[in-house]
């Protein structure tokens, strides 16, 4: 329940733009700032709570995060302007970026290596469950809505966390977190640079595609938001089997293969028209993405267990960062041309293909097969 309050409304916010852009009377491209409001600040304070279990018991950091989470999102709700919205989703950020790197210690600590795809692949469905109905919802009721529901969610999952959450990630001992060690390995440098390129891409596109298909292809929201939920649809699916592929086929061969169908489905969006097919290829958009994530998430979770806390919070922290860094530099692009964007962006995720399993070839733990 954790993952599924603080990832409603993270995709949908697209979709609901250029609706809070009309109450506000600013550009579309403005407030679509608040998706990076939201990131960065999720991408640094991530770094803290890995190693932060150390310190403290993670059922207290997750409680105290979930609350916040609850108590920021509900002011974003009643915010009565642009700035006011941009200031609260920064803060929601901050206390949403516990989760994931909570999540992703647990399971590198108790999973065994032949189940952990399978179990990263459930915790980023559930999550992708989450967007789904959020990205559906965005086009029926009135967007203030979309910040409530978390808000009350996340009370909730606040609540029964005290209550059910296990002890099990608690630590006492070093305080001291290990990023720069951690990163002085050449195999989780590359692999943290890998992922700092890959989300780069994805959310320099993803995050606009809203703004393409209410402006440029004259989609009315209600179709906006269907045709978004096509991509979580997939995720939901793509992560479980990008999960159990990383287990059969190996990490490296899952990810590649999801890349490889984010560069097909964006080239053909160069050309396609028909909402129907814009359907169609935002299924194979959302599906290779996932893919990718599971298998990427996976391949994380077998290296060093010395630094298994500061990997599970770089996983969250370099994602964020370089999401929000994606939705600036894509605005940029895109604002120019969306089809010269659309281009751009496929090609270099052609060149991801081709340099995938040359850049995390240096893995030393071995491939699940």
């Amino acid at each position: 329940m954790q993952g599924f309050c603080i990832a409603f409304n993270v995709a949908s916010i697209a979709a609901i733009v250029p609706a809070v852009a009309k109450e506000f009377g600013v550009s579309s491209f403005i407030v679509g700032r608040i998706n990076w409001a939201y990131m960065l600040p999720y991408g640094l304070v991530a770094l803290v709570y890995g190693p932060l279990t150390r310190i403290f018991n993670n059922k207290h950091i997750a409680f105290v995060s979930l609350t916040l989470f609850s108590v920021f999102s509900f002011f974003s709700g009643c915010a009565t302007s642009y700035a006011q919205l941009f200031v609260f989703r920064f803060m929601v950020g901050v206390f949403a970026a516990a989760t994931t790197p909570l999540v992703l210690i647990y399971i590198a600590d108790h999973a065994n290596e032949k189940q952990r795809g399978r179990s990263v692949g459930l915790f980023f469905s559930a999550t992708f469950v989450a967007d789904l109905i959020g990205l559906f919802l965005s086009g029926i009721i009135p967007w203030r809505l979309m910040f409530f529901i978390p808000s009350v969610l996340g009370l909730a999952a606040a609540i029964l966390t005290l209550k059910y959450f296990p002890h099990t990630l608690a630590g006492k001992g070093a305080t001291s977190s290990r990023y720069m060690e951690a990163l002085r390995s050449p195999v989780i440098f590359k692999a943290f640079a890998y992922t700092f390129l890959i989300s780069i891409l994805y959310h320099g596109v993803r995050q606009w595609l809203g703004v393409y298909f209410a402006q440029e292809l004259g989609l009315k929201q209600f179709f906006v938001s269907i045709t978004l939920t096509a991509s979580s649809l997939a995720g939901i699916f793509g992560e479980a089997i990008g999960g159990n592929l990383s287990d059969r086929i190996g990490r490296v061969s899952t990810l590649r293969a999801g890349v490889f169908l984010m560069f097909v489905s964006l080239a053909l969006l160069i050309f396609i028209r028909s909402s129907w097919l814009l359907v169609v290829l935002m299924l194979f958009w959302g599906f290779g993405w996932t893919m990718n994530h599971a298998g990427l998430a996976t391949f994380l979770t077998d290296l060093d267990k010395r630094f298994m806390k500061e990997i599970s919070s770089l996983n969250s922290s370099v994602r964020f960062i370089a999401g929000g860094l994606g939705v600036v530099i894509g605005g940029a692009v895109l604002q120019k041309s969306f089809i010269a964007g659309f281009a751009i962006y496929a090609l270099c995720l052609l060149v991801m293909f081709l340099g995938t399993e040359k850049i995390l070839s240096a893995k030393k733990v071995a491939e699940v097969s």
